[in-house]
């Protein structure tokens, strides 16, 4: 079985405090966008993979789903050889290990026979990584999701689920490696909370409206990211020049997005990214299967 694993961009990160396990309280909206690995699964006598992290996701995901099913510890031939062709830059801001491991949970549910509504799979995902819940249902629903807690709470963004068709997008990547951690600690919580920010984007999102997406656009890692990699500013400034609107950085860094109105001319505008130096791609959200 294969199955793309579309990343994400986040339209807006609010750090709202720190939670008394340890990790920051957030608030995000969550947009699946066309950038995407292929994730092949095949059947196997173990659970195995051909990453080179240790910490491999999709072996988490894939084991982590086979001890939540009933008596699944006891079915040796729930096995599976997971192969990752990867697009998704590391270190990126994009989710791409947690896409990854979105993509395994939905793959085996399907080639287990287990039948686990999305919702099911995405408090699975909840024991597998913070950001593999919301990419669960935003890769299912192919629609934008809005993640809380530490990542465990989603739902989706919009009755109906995606915004109107045709947003587009650039991504620039200065080949930098944000460590997520390290930007966290230097992150200051966005207290009090600010209810305009969800509205504003859910309102732009669900009218359609490229003007008002942008604007509406929030992040409070970015400031932090920058601090510790002043090269995400510089790949900021360079989409701006080049015409995307609302350049924005995704997650904790480092690839910074913008929005632009076709397709045809975020191809134009990577290109010119490219030959900057940068690594660049033309996407749009909440991509059709």
């Amino acid at each position: 079985m294969t199955l793309d694993a579309p990343a994400k961009v986040n339209f807006t990160l609010e750090v709202l405090g720190k939670r008394v396990d340890g990790y920051h309280a957030l608030r995000s909206v969550v947009m699946p966008i066309s950038l995407s690995d292929t994730v092949t699964m095949e059947p196997a006598g173990d659970i195995s993979s051909d990453s080179p992290y240790p910490d491999d996701l999709c072996v988490k995901a894939a084991r982590t789903l086979l001890a939540c099913v009933p008596g699944g510890r006891d079915a040796p031939r729930r096995g599976v050889r997971i192969s990752v062709v990867k697009r998704i830059p590391a270190g990126g801001g994009l989710g791409g290990g947690s896409a990854d491991a979105a993509a395994v949970l939905r793959g085996l549910n399907s080639m287990w026979g287990l039948g686990l509504p999305p919702g099911a799979l995405a408090d699975i995902g909840a024991k597998v990584g913070s950001d593999v819940p919301a990419l669960v249902l935003a890769q299912h629903h192919r629609a934008p999701v809005l993640m809380e807690g530490r990542g465990e709470r989603v739902r989706l963004l919009l009755p109906g689920g995606g915004p109107a068709p045709g947003l587009c997008l650039v991504l620039a990547n200065p080949g930098v490696f944000s460590s997520t951690p390290e930007v966290f600690s230097r992150s200051t919580p966005h207290l009090p909370e600010d209810p305009s920010i969800l509205y504003n984007m859910s309102s732009a999102l669900a009218g359609g409206d490229i003007g008002k997406v942008a604007s509406a656009l929030q992040n409070d890692l970015e400031a932090p990211a920058i601090s510790l990699h002043p090269e995400i500013a510089g790949a900021k400034k360079a989409l701006a020049e080049a015409g995307a609107a609302g350049v924005l950085m995704s997650g904790s860094g480092s690839t910074v997005f913008g929005l632009v109105p076709s397709e045809a001319r975020g191809r134009e505008i990577a290109a010119l990214l490219e030959a900057k130096g940068l690594r660049a791609w033309s996407a749009v959200a909440c991509p059709v299967v």
